[in-house]
C-alpha cells in the first residue's frame, strides 16, 4: 500500500480520495444515511442487542414524566394548605383509590416530594447505568468491526488492498470505524431516548395547557433546528478537516521517515516539517472548534429557558387564580428543567452523528466495497482457514503431508483496474515437483504479476493456477508454511532477529534451533553469533540498524524458515554481493530435487542452472527452454548474456 493521501498538500486540506472513489458527503446532509452504513458494521445480531438497549433507555423517559406529575401534585398540594381548600376533584380522584386521600397536606407534600425525587433521580442513575453498558458494548462491537474489516480487506487480493493508501485504510480500520460505531450508534441511541421523552412530556403537557405547549415547542424547537442546522454544518466541515488532516500527518510521517536519507541530502526536510505543521494546526484549530461549538446551545437554551419562564409565570398569574397558575408553572418549569438538558443532549448527539459519519467515511468506503465487490475465489470453499498451531509446528519440521510442489498454469491474462494493456496475456507454463524455472525479461514484461498470480496474491481474469493440484489460496490454508516468497525489497518489522525471521508467528511456537538454521542457510548466522544479543539482535523500524545486503539475507532466511517445498524469489540476491550472492546460490542448488523453485532475476549467472527459462515480453510468454536455448531464440536475451560474459 502505498503511503499519500492524495488532495492533502502543504497549506491545504481538500477532500481525501479513496483511490479514484468519489468522496462521500453522507454526514452533513443525511445523517439517517450514516446511521444505517454505522448498522451495516454490526452483525444482525448485535443490531438486535443494540435495538433492545435502545428500548430499555427510552423507556426511562417515563420516570420523567412521573417526577414531573408528582412535582405538579406537590405544588397543587402546598397551595391547597396555603389557601385552606381541598384539593382538586382530579387530583383527589387519583389519591382515593391508593388511600392516600386521608393524609394531610403536610404529609402528602412531603411523601409526594420523596416520591419525585425517588423517580427523578432513579431515573438520572438508571440512564447513567444504561448510558455505560450501551458504551461497552459499543467499543466492543468496534473492536470486532475493526478486525472483521481488517480480516476481509487482507483477505483480499493484492489489487484491492492497494486501492486506498496506508494512511487511509490506518485510519479507516482504527479512528474510523470509532467514528462509524461509538460516534454514529452510540449518539444514535441518545437521540432516540431524548425524542421520546419529549414526545411523552409534550403530550402530557398538552393536556394540561394545550397552547402552551404549542407555543413553547414552536420555540425551543425553533431554536433546535436552527442551531442543529448551523452548528451541524460547521462541525461537520470541521470532522471533514479532522478526518483528512488526521490521515494527512500519518502520511507525511511515513514518508519523512521513509525518505529521511534522501530528504536529508537534498535539504528538503523542513518542507516536510512544514507540512506536518500546517496539518497539526488544522487538525487542532477544528478540534477546538467542535468543542466551541458543543457549548454554543448550552448558552442560548439556557437563556431562552430563563426568559421564557418568566414570561410563563408573569403570564399565568396575571390570568389564572393562584392554584391553577402556581400548578401550571411548576410543571411546566418542572418539564423545562427535564426538557433543556435533553435538548442538550439531542443537539450533541446530532452533532456527534455528523461528526461520526464525516469520520467514518472512509470506513463506509471500503466496508461497502468489500460487501459489493465479492471475491469469488475467497469463497467458502476456497475461504482461509484459522491458523492452526499445531498444523504451524507440524509445518516447522517440514511436514507436509499429501503436498505435491507442483505448479501448473494454464491460460492466464491478468489486467491491472484502468490498465490500457493487459500485464499477462495467456500465460502457461508448468513446473514440476523438485523442478526449477528462471522468468527473465525486461522490465515491466510482467514476470513479478506472474509470480503474484502463483502466490495467489492477484487472481487472473481468465485462465487457472493450481499449485500442489488446488488454487494457491488452498495450498497456503492447507499446508501452511509450504509455499513461501522472497521479495527484491524485504519487509523487516520493529523487533529482533527472531521477529523478523518468525514472521508473525507467537513465541510458544518459535523454534529456535529452526530460526539458527534458516540463518545458517542464508549465510547470516556467522554476524548473528559474533553479536551478543545473537536472536535477540534488535534491527530496527524496517531494519534500520542493518545494511542492505543483511536485509535482503534476512528476507531468505524468513523463507527458509519453514522448510518450505515451494520458493518463489523475485530478485532476491539483488542486495547482495558478489561472493554472497556465489554462497547463496549454493544453498538455492542445494535444494533442487526436493524444493521446486521460481525465480524472477534481472542478474543472468542467477538462473543459469534452472531446468526451463520463460522469457515474457509485453505480458506474454515468448520463449522457453534451457538458458541456451533461450538465448538462441531471442537476440535481446542473448545480447545481455553476452555482454555479460556468459
Amino acid at each position: 500500500m502505498g503511503s499519500v493521501v492524495r488532495g492533502v498538500e502543504p497549506g491545504t486540506v481538500s477532500a481525501v480520495e479513496g483511490s479514484g472513489q468519489a468522496p462521500l458527503r453522507l454526514g452533513a446532509r443525511i445523517p439517517i444515511l450514516a446511521v444505517r452504513r454505522s448498522l451495516s458494521l454490526l452483525p444482525t445480531r448485535q443490531r438486535r442487542k443494540l435495538l433492545l438497549v435502545s428500548l430499555a433507555q427510552m423507556s426511562l423517559g417515563i420516570l420523567d414524566l412521573l417526577g414531573i406529575a408528582l412535582i405538579g401534585m406537590v405544588v397543587t398540594a402546598a397551595v391547597s394548605g396555603v389557601q385552606q381548600t381541598s384539593w382538586p376533584s382530579w387530583m383527589q380522584s387519583i389519591l382515593d383509590p391508593i388511600g392516600l386521600g386521608g393524609l394531610s397536606n403536610s404529609q402528602l407534600v412531603g411523601l409526594l416530594g420523596a416520591l419525585a425525587v425517588v423517580a427523578l433521580v432513579g431515573k438520572t442513575l438508571a440512564s447513567a447505568y444504561l448510558s455505560r453498558r450501551i458504551i461497552i458494548f459499543l467499543a466492543e462491537q468496534q473492536a470486532d468491526a475493526s478486525s472483521r474489516l481488517a480480516r476481509e480487506l487482507l483477505a483480499r487480493p493484492l489489487i484491492d488492498v492497494q486501492r486506498w493508501s496506508t494512511a487511509e485504510v490506518l485510519y479507516a480500520l482504527s479512528a474510523g470505524v470509532g467514528a462509524a460505531v461509538v460516534g454514529v450508534l452510540g449518539s444514535s441511541v441518545i437521540a432516540l431516548a431524548e425524542i421520546f421523552l419529549f414526545a411523552i412530556i409534550a403530550v402530557s403537557l398538552f393536556a394540561v395547557d394545550p397552547f402552551l405547549t404549542v407555543v413553547a415547542a414552536l420555540i425551543f424547537g425553533g431554536l433546535l433546528y436552527v442551531l442543529q442546522v448551523i452548528l451541524g454544518r460547521l462541525s461537520a466541515a470541521n470532522a471533514r478537516r479532522l478526518a483528512q488532516s488526521a490521515m494527512g500527518t500519518t502520511s507525511a510521517v511515513q514518508e519523512a521517515l521513509a525518505t529521511y536519507r534522501e530528504t536529508s541530502v537534498l535539504n528538503r526536510r523542513e518542507l516536510y516539517m512544514d507540512r506536518f505543521e500546517n496539518l497539526v494546526r488544522i487538525t487542532a484549530r477544528a478540534g477546538g472548534g467542535n468543542q466551541f461549538i458543543l457549548e454554543i446551545p448550552k448558552y442560548v437554551l439556557e437563556t431562552a429557558l430563563i426568559v421564557a419562564s418568566f414570561g410563563l409565570a408573569v403570564f399565568q398569574f396575571l390570568t389564572k387564580d393562584l392554584l391553577a397558575a402556581a400548578t401550571t408553572v411548576a410543571i411546566f418549569l418542572t418539564s423545562g428543567f427535564r426538557i433543556i438538558p435533553a435538548m442538550l443532549r439531542l443537539q450533541a448527539a446530532g452533532i456527534n452523528i455528523r461528526n461520526g459519519s464525516e469520520g467514518g467515511r472512509m470506513t463506509f468506503e471500503i466496508a461497502e466495497f468489500l460487501r459489493d465487490n465479492p471475491d469469488l475465489e475467497n469463497s467458502s470453499a476456497h475461504k482461509a482457514l484459522p491458523t492452526d498451531l499445531a498444523l504451524l509446528r507440524e509445518a516447522l519440521r517440514g511436514h507436509y503431508p499429501d503436498f505435491i510442489p507442483a505448479v501448473e498454469i494454464d491460460a492466464v491474462t491478468f489486467s491491472y483496474p484502468a490498465a490500457l494493456v493487459p500485464a499477462l496475456v495467456d500465460a502457461s507454463l508448468s513446473v514440476p515437483p523438485g523442478g526449477s524455472i528462471a522468468l527473465v525479461g525486461s522490465t515491466g514484461a510482467g514476470k513479478s504479476t506472474l509470480a503474484d498470480v502463483i502466490l495467489g496474491v492477484l487472481h487472473p481474469d481468465t485462465g487457472s493456477v493450481r499449485v500442489g493440484g488446488v488454487s494457491p489460496r488452498e495450498a497456503i490454508s492447507r499446508w501452511p508454511g509450504a509455499l513461501a516468497y522472497v521479495p527484491q525489497a524485504v519487509a523487516l518489522v520493529d523487533g529482533t532477529i527472531r521477529d523478523n525471521v518468525a514472521l508473525g508467528l507467537p513465541r510458544e511456537v518459535v523454534n529456535d534451533e529452526v530460526v539458527w538454521e534458516a540463518l545458517e542457510r542464508s549465510h547470516l548466522d556467522s554476524f548473528l553469533k559474533q553479536a551478543r544479543e545473537g536472536l535477540d539482535t534488535y534491527v530496527g523500524e524496517r531494519g534500520i540498524r542493518l545494511s542492505g545486503g543483511q536485509r535482503q539475507r534476512l528476507g531468505i532466511a524468513r523463507a527458509l524458515y519453514t522448510r518450505p517445498l515451494l520458493l518463489v524469489l523475485d530478485e532476491a540476491t539483488s542486495a547482495l554481493d558478489a561472493e554472497t550472492e556465489l554462497l547463496i546460490v549454493e544453498t538455492l542448488r542445494s535444494l533442487e530435487g526436493v524444493v521446486t523453485t521460481v525465480t524472477i532475476a534481472h542478474r543472468l549467472a542467477t538462473v543459469r542452472a534452472v531446468d526451463t527459462v520463460y522469457y515474457l515480453e509485453h505480458g506474454r510468454i515468448s520463449a522457453r527452454g534451457t538458458f541456451e536455448e533461450v538465448r538462441a531464440q531471442v537476440p535481446d536475451f542473448e545480447r545481455q548474456a553476452a555482454l555479460l560474459g556468459l
